[in-house]
């Protein structure tokens, strides 16, 4: 067991991934997936790319269900439940304060914690991408690579987070 502020890390990121491969999006957050899938479809090279955006962004929005389940404010997602539509800047916003901002400030749980769990998220999307291609990359585009990944994780995050705002 990995812990963190007395949250067990193993746990909250196991129940992300499970959680990811249930329909776990909202309506409108899965037709946003669905556009950045296409989107990045269009603009990639190399259309798994695209693919792996789409489950990045996925396993980071259910990081951040994860997280709702251990909060005890029921009705911290009222809004979601009810059809929220997706406000672009505001899901832009989240993404740069969790970035290079004030994580504490969209997080449900400690900072520490979010922040290590999608350290480990991103982690986990580039190990099963690393066998099949970090030896068709050099150094500078695998680093490409692991920011594109990271984004689209904390992207992920910050779309859930747009839908259940920290009250």
């Amino acid at each position: 067991m990995t812990a963190v502020a007395g949250v067990d890390l193993d746990e909250l990121c196991f129940a992300a991934r499970a959680l990811a491969q249930s329909h776990a999006m909202t309506e409108s957050a899965h037709r946003y997936r669905q556009a950045c899938l296409e989107r990045e479809r269009m603009r990639q090279p190399v259309s798994e790319l695209a693919d792996w955006a789409a489950t990045a962004l996925l396993v980071g929005y259910c990081l951040r269900r994860s997280e709702e389940a251990r909060v005890p404010d029921i009705e911290l997602c009222a809004a979601a439940a009810h059809g929220h539509e997706i406000d672009l800047d505001d899901v832009e916003a989240l993404t740069e304060s969790l970035r290079v901002g004030d994580p504490a400030s969209v997080s449900l749980l400690p900072a520490e914690v979010t922040v290590k769990a999608l350290d480990r998220i991103i982690a986990t999307e580039l190990d099963k991408r690393h066998e099949h291609l970090r030896e068709q990359l050099d150094d500078a585009s695998w680093i490409e690579l692991e920011d594109y990944i990271a984004w689209w994780v904390i992207h992920g995050y910050a779309l859930r987070a747009s839908e259940c705002p920290k009250r």
